[in-house]
């Protein structure tokens, strides 16, 4: 796939920003939905455009999504969640909600993803978007906060030695 400015957006410019200024910084940034504060990056990307900022307190971890430019190609992303911890502002993850095309099915799907350095891991099947921009930056949210809820690990006791 070609490094479309879409594309740099999510998996580049977005995760290098959250990377030097924190999650717990841009999720605040999105809070007070100071939507200046990306113009940098949009410019980067020689890109002009207004991102719809949502954020929501779930529990213990502060999120934040904004929006991209509507995707064009495979891999560009719809929406970008950020999750600052809020007991922990060092801990934070990074979200994409991204294009995908199934040849089988002839039809669009959308994958919920996530970038952790270098790593890119394509997690499940998102959401299907409405239109709506709030209801879907919502879903987005529900889908990848499964990912957040820690799962319970019983311990085993081998006795077999």
């Amino acid at each position: 796939m070609a490094m479309t400015p879409n594309y740099a957006l999510a998996s580049v410019f977005l995760p290098n920003l959250v990377k030097l200024k924190g999650a717990a910084t841009v999720v605040g940034v999105i809070e007070r939905k100071e939507k200046f504060f990306f113009d940098a990056v949009w410019a980067q990307a020689h890109i002009e455009h207004a991102p719809f900022l949502y954020s929501q307190d779930r529990g213990s971890y502060r999120i934040g999504v904004l929006n991209l430019p509507a995707p064009k190609d495979m891999g560009e992303s719809f929406f970008v969640g950020i999750v600052a911890n809020k007991t922990d502002p060092q801990l934070g993850r990074y979200f994409t909600l991204e294009h995908d095309y199934v040849l089988a099915k002839k039809e669009d799907r959308t994958l919920v993803c996530e970038r952790a350095g270098t790593k890119h891991t394509k997690h499940f099947d998102g959401p299907k978007l409405t239109g709506n921009v709030e209801t879907d930056a919502i879903a987005f949210i529900d889908a990848f906060m499964e990912l957040m809820i820690p799962t319970k690990v019983t311990e085993k006791k081998d006795r077999s030695w």
